[in-house]
């Protein structure tokens, strides 16, 4: 790395990847709302690896899409279970 300073260093590169996680994140979800979540968590996640912050350009990609799916699919497995659990606690509904 250059002499450059090391915050504003590790934006410009999450800046470069941050499009495709969300468009990974998309892709998954579904959902705009989902898709900004999950990106941003891939993005807090990315910006605490040091293994990113020294990888060439082409593994800070594939870093980044990997986080960004792995942030992606924690996020779907916890809508669906907060989505069976709403499922099993509503009170069912007699047929008539």
């Amino acid at each position: 790395m250059t002499g450059q300073p090391v915050m504003p260093h590790k934006i410009s590169l999450l800046r470069a990847v941050e499009q495709l996680c969300y468009q990974v994140s998309h892709y998954l979800l579904r959902s705009e709302k989902e898709a900004a979540a999950a990106s941003e968590e891939a993005l807090t996640i990315l910006f605490r690896d040091p293994r990113f912050l020294e990888a060439s350009d082409e593994e800070r990609s594939a870093i980044a899409k990997k986080t960004a799916i792995s942030a992606a699919l924690k996020r779907a497995a916890a809508n669906c279970s907060h989505a069976k659990q709403k499922e099993l606690s509503s009170p069912v509904q007699p047929n008539m």
